[in-house]
């Protein structure tokens, strides 16, 4: 399901994760594991957490203020 991060494919690339909070609270961590299903970066932390993933949030309900 996840695709872990090769390092040595793109050794000078570094990816930031983009978890999606409901709060629209931002990542800052690396990324190294890929959600095809979203197509998103996650780091180590959020990618088993679905709340984190752009692919699981309720339409309508993407974060931020109202």
């Amino acid at each position: 399901m996840l695709e872990e991060f090769d390092e040595s494919e793109t050794p000078d690339l570094e990816r930031i994760c983009q978890a999606v909070s409901r709060n629209d609270e931002p990542c800052d961590y690396p990324a190294t594991v890929h959600c095809p299903t979203c197509g998103r970066w996650f780091c180590e932390a959020h990618a088993e957490d679905e709340d984190w993933h752009a692919c699981v949030v309720a339409p309508g309900d993407e974060g931020g203020e109202a």
